[in-house]
């Protein structure tokens, strides 16, 4: 039987990974950029006194509405909840001074590095807990929340992670309709080579650019790469059915036995799963 404990540290590890592949290749023009005047984010201190030299917009009892946060403030508040002090302290557990305060990162790599150490910080102390922790209620130290056990308040945390993360994507989405790239052209032109840009035939794929995927393969693109999101073209293609493009992938080699990030399944796998019976008659007659 699963525990509570198990349970809890699967919903973490899925949210984790979400936000993981929603953040690869964040840069510090993408990490400070605000879309208008007004934007809450992390700015150097005013009076020199930060830690590191930067601070975190913010007001004890916000404005309503709260302002729109960029994205450097959104993963400094994600950093902040994972590891602060309380998701030791309050579930009666001793703070390790090796996982030191939660920073304000003044670049994109420094949020990316500070983003997973603070999950670290988290997931160990996360399993760390016993049945009595999440049973206990949280006691004074929790001030108002003082009646609620430990489970309630590891699910509060996990729904900071979930809900944090949605909206660090739904930013990422915002800045890129934005600021139109167009990666394949620069690929096909030889500007961007596949060193560059590895990923680019299973980005072609997850971006149903099916005509793309044999110019990038004659371009060098490996056909076997992943997704962000831990897909390969070959995955894409036959979960969609494009069977033309699963064909030309398997006639040149693409290793159908890749299984995803995801669905933990293979080519064929996906084909099945996704009802698509055209690719699954072709992929068991090979």
């Amino acid at each position: 039987m699963v525990t509570t404990l198990e349970n809890l540290l699967n919903l973490s590890d899925f949210a984790w990974g979400r936000l993981q592949a929603r953040v690869q290749g964040l840069t510090d023009e993408e990490y400070f950029w605000e879309p208008y005047d007004g934007c809450w984010t992390v700015r150097p201190s005013a009076d020199g006194l930060a830690a590191d030299g930067f601070a975190e917009d913010g007001l004890v009892i916000p404005p309503e509405p709260p302002p729109f946060t960029t994205l450097a403030w959104r993963i400094t508040h994600i950093v902040d909840i994972l590891q602060e002090d309380r998701t030791a302290t309050w579930f009666r557990h001793e703070v390790d001074p090796a996982d030191g305060q939660p920073p304000v990162p003044a670049t994109a790599t420094e949020a990316l590095t500070a983003l997973d150490h603070s999950y670290d910080v988290w997931r160990r102390r996360l399993a760390s807990l016993s049945q009595e922790d999440l049973d206990r209620p949280l006691g004074e130290v929790a001030g108002p929340y003082a009646a609620d056990d430990g489970t309630a308040f590891a699910l509060h945390i996990l729904d900071e992670l979930i809900h944090h993360g949605a909206e660090v994507g739904t930013v990422r989405d915002f800045y890129r309709g934005t600021h139109p790239e167009d990666s394949f052209e620069g690929a096909l032109s030889g500007e961007v080579t596949p060193a560059e840009r590895p990923t680019l035939v299973a980005d072609a794929a997850a971006a149903k650019r099916w005509e793309l995927v044999p110019q990038l393969a004659a371009a060098g693109f490996g056909l076997n790469e992943k997704t962000s999101n831990g897909f390969t073209a070959a995955h894409l293609a036959a979960g969609n059915g494009a069977l033309e493009t699963l064909r030309f992938l398997v006639e040149h080699g693409a290793d159908l036995t890749i299984t995803d990030a995801r669905f933990k399944a293979d080519v064929l796998g996906w084909a099945q799963w996704f009802k698509q019976a055209e690719a699954v008659a072709y992929l068991e007659g090979k």
